[in-house]
């Protein structure tokens, strides 16, 4: 494994720029990769430069990577470079763990470079005039004093309508990101080029659930949960939900409750909902040690700063919460940590999922079928029809309504259509037959899960020395899950709606009772409560009306002023149903917070008006 904890490479885009690698690489190392002499590179006679790698076959064969892979069901984690020898690109889709990867095959001439099947590790390229240059972190290409970083309009756009950059880019322009379950392969001098590797559509899995199949589904889960066990003392994220308790329940029978502290937030301001008391039983049963993290207006005010300091910003409010439980989770000496997200987009537990499949299935039933064509691919050649019934992902911050009203021309007249009609045309390739949930669930692994979630919440885990593992990601557990169908998903009690029905019937006999029944509730972080905090409020507001963003013309003074009133209505009235202002808010305030800090530079720093960070002192540029 590369022994720094950044992946760093340059390969050369253009003969000029072989030949300058050659002669040393002096004219083209950022200030921000690594150049003190205790840090070993390799550098390749034909143009490419790889920081700490592995090296076989005389050097021949050169892999530098980051993250950790988990042993298969039959053996333990392949030793990567061998495999990456043996069978190049299709060696990668027998993985599982979490990796960003570069690899030289000398023999033929060409790198290639590889992100994790669900995109828990990050690949970025920031395209130079000679050169690309490879970084597994974004901090080391933004903060890099030679590089003037200028907003992607496109993707600011997709940020406030979904909460992330457009697929493939940042926000940054010249700066791509590698998309989860890809791999890019070119020699130096030519282009790089993209192919997907993994995708959670699968022919080989069932739709309905039978008993000999539920029991296959309780074994891979339960696998992926055991292998991502270390020796020694773990933390688990309890939120007294069935995700999280079925991990508790099944490590405590596999390996004993006493090996495993539990945590949950407790939000203390008044007027808040808990989930402590389920989560107390939850491990009450399970024989684990329980703590609450209790989080106060104080508390949050710290985490939104520490998520405004992010190299990508934050779309997911609970980034602050997660800055909150980590670090009491790292302060009591633990670095390793187990979490139940994702078994909400792979098992079905979003409403959102619920209303689209009730609009494709209203459409296919007016469809007239002598057409000879699936309904799913008709709404694709309809951009209206694509951008109204297709799924475009469980967060919608600035909705239809709010992008004609708040942005500006030309942007209020952007359309996402066009980018969903591709992605779901590619899934139909894969899987001609893919029915509405494989194609909602393929677009959240693809999209949500690596470019959202793992976005807000793996920069902290890494920055407190935590790693995380997601035994709900696991790629043989998203396959199997990706294909269950709608009766394996939701279902009706007692006159409601309720989800993850296949999840909580495996649940039966390892989870509390009273979890699987509770009634559905919101936990989410109470960001109004807080603004009516005076320093909280401030803060926020700072950022809303006097950034740079503000004033950049992509939204406009009317619609933020009716952001912030409507919010403040919100705080004193306790209005429900309306939380999607706060949302917007949200949204905007953490693009005008990245925007300050890299855009315009604001922060005081020393490099280029970023603040230096750890990324700075494992390059030997400052001491810590």
């Amino acid at each position: 494994m590369n022994p720094l904890p950044t992946l760093y490479g340059l390969i050369g885009k253009t003969r000029h720029g072989i030949a300058r690698i050659r002669d040393g690489l002096a004219t083209l190392l950022p200030a921000t990769f690594p150049a003190a002499a205790d840090h070993r590179w390799h550098q390749m006679p034909e143009g490419v430069a790889l920081w700490s790698p592995q090296a076989a076959v005389e050097g021949r064969s050169v892999l530098t990577w980051v993250g950790g892979l988990y042993a298969s069901q039959t053996g333990p984690a392949p030793d990567l470079l061998p495999t990456l020898q043996r069978r190049g690109s299709a060696g990668l889709r027998d993985l599982a763990g979490e990796f960003a990867l570069a690899h030289w095959d000398g023999d033929s001439g060409q790198l290639l470079l590889a992100r994790d099947p669900l995109g828990q590790r990050h690949l970025f390229i920031r395209e130079e005039t000679d050169c690309y240059l490879i970084c597994s972190a974004l901090e080391p290409l933004l903060a890099d004093p030679a590089f003037a970083c200028e907003l992607d309009y496109e993707s600011a756009f997709n940020y406030l309508s979904f909460g992330m950059p457009l697929a493939g880019r940042t926000l940054a322009r010249q700066i791509s990101r590698l998309p989860a379950g890809h791999c890019l392969s070119g020699r130096p001098g030519q282009p790089l080029l993209s192919q997907r590797y993994f995708s959670p559509l699968s022919h080989d899995q069932q739709k309905v659930v039978d008993a000999p199949y539920q029991q296959q589904l309780i074994a891979t889960l339960d696998d992926a949960i055991t292998r991502r066990v270390v020796e020694g003392r773990q933390a688990l994220l309890l939120s007294g939900g069935v995700d999280s308790s079925y991990i508790a329940g099944t490590v405590a029978r596999r390996f004993g409750g006493e090996r495993f502290d539990a945590y949950t937030i407790e939000f203390t301001d008044p007027g808040t909902h808990n989930e402590v008391d389920f989560a107390a039983l939850v491990a009450k049963e399970a024989g684990i040690r329980h703590q609450p993290v209790p989080l106060g207006v104080a508390d949050a005010l710290k985490g939104l700063e520490r998520v405004l300091q992010a190299a990508e910003p934050c779309s997911a409010w609970a980034a602050i919460t997660h800055w909150h439980i980590l670090g009491e989770i790292g302060s009591q000496s633990h670095q390793h940590l187990l979490s139940g997200l994702g078994a909400d987009e792979v098992f079905g537990g979003y409403s959102r999922y619920l209303r689209h499949y009730r609009l494709l299935r209203l459409f296919d039933a007016d469809w007239p079928h002598a057409a000879q064509i699936d309904a799913a691919d008709a709404v694709l050649w309809n951009p209206q029809l694509t951008r109204s019934k297709h799924f475009p992902g469980v967060p919608r911050f600035f909705d239809d309504i709010a992008l004609r009203q708040g942005l500006a021309e030309p942007y209020r007249g952007w359309n996402f259509a066009p980018l969903l009609a591709t992605f779901y045309r590619e899934c139909r390739q894969i899987k001609p037959e893919a029915h509405l949930f494989e194609l909602m669930v393929a677009h959240e692994c693809q999209h949500r899960i690596p470019d959202l979630l793992f976005t807000d919440f793996e920069p902290i885990g890494r920055e407190l020395g935590i790693r995380t593992a997601y035994p709900f990601l696991d790629p043989a557990v998203v396959q199997q899950a990706c294909a269950l169908g709608a009766s394996e998903r939701f279902f009706v009690e007692n006159g409601r709606w309720r989800n993850k029905k296949a999840l909580r019937e495996m649940a039966v006999g390892r989870v509390p009772e009273a979890v699987l029944r509770r009634s559905p509730m919101s936990y989410n972080a109470p960001f109004v409560i807080w603004m009516t905090d005076p320093a909280f409020g401030a803060r926020v507001r700072s950022l809303l009306h006097e950034s740079g963003l503000a004033h950049s013309g992509l939204v406009s003074t009317a619609w933020r002023n009716k952001i912030d009133q409507t919010v403040r209505s919100l705080a004193s009235r306790r209005l429900p149903g309306q939380q999607k202002f706060a949302e917007q808010m949200w949204a905007f305030i953490t693009l005008a917070g990245w925007y300050e800090r890299w855009v315009e530079r604001k922060l005081p720093a020393s490099f280029g008006g970023a603040a230096p960070t750890a990324a700075h002192a494992e390059a030997g540029l400052v001491k810590v």
